[in-house]
């Protein structure tokens, strides 16, 4: 099925599928993205067959804000000046999580155990609404199988993932995926380069 972000049920129905630990798909602020709670082992399992993702390749989440990172991970001083000048936007942050996150978050998201995971703040209207009645944490991994394009649209969605139950479409505003940072003892690794420019890694 597929469902405009515009629709007014489409918040709801995304919500019943996560909680019944299905995977669905939805436009980002970047690129589309298929999502799954990140509580959830299953539910996270799932998305990795979808994708057919190496497990060893950790999976990024999705919060709903900097207060909600800030509970799930260790914030040093330029883990929170990046944040606040970036988020909500086009980056995914890699930090250390914290004993709190150990508990609620499925293992399975890093099986490497190195305690380091992605998450990201999108600047995205559905993804506002969808948070601002669902009150997990999602799992979220590009649209695509591992190593083809991902898409970027939701017709571009169903022929990669014509089993899900569940396609939001909505405007992107990049085309193109997160930037993507580490974050160790006060330093920035770039890990991949992506939509936004981080002033901090110029020379």
């Amino acid at each position: 099925m597929i469902l405009s972000e515009k629709n007014p049920k489409a918040v709801e129905k995304a919500i019943a599928l996560l909680k019944q630990g299905e995977v669905i798909a939805f436009a980002t602020d970047t690129i589309y993205g298929i999502a799954a709670d990140a509580t959830n082992p299953k539910a996270v399992e799932k998305l990795y067959q979808l994708k057919k993702r190496d497990e060893k390749k950790p999976i990024a989440i999705f919060l709903p804000n900097i207060k909600s990172a800030q509970q799930l991970f260790t914030f040093d001083k330029i883990t929170k000046n990046i944040v606040e000048k970036y988020l909500p936007g086009a980056l995914t942050v890699v930090a250390k999580v914290n004993e709190e996150a150990k508990k609620i978050l499925a293992k399975n998201l890093n099986y490497n155990d190195d305690n380091f995971i992605g998450f990201r703040i999108v600047d995205s209207l559905f993804i506002k609404n969808l948070f601002a009645k669902f009150d997990g944490i999602l799992a979220v991994s590009s649209a695509n199988i591992s190593n083809s394009q991902p898409a970027h649209s939701a017709d571009e969605v169903a022929q990669y993932f014509p089993s899900l139950a569940l396609i939001i479409s909505g405007e992107i505003k990049y085309k193109k995926a997160s930037t993507v940072i580490k974050i160790t003892a006060n330093k920035i690794e770039l890990i991949r380069q992506g939509a936004l420019e981080i002033d901090e890694l110029k020379s």
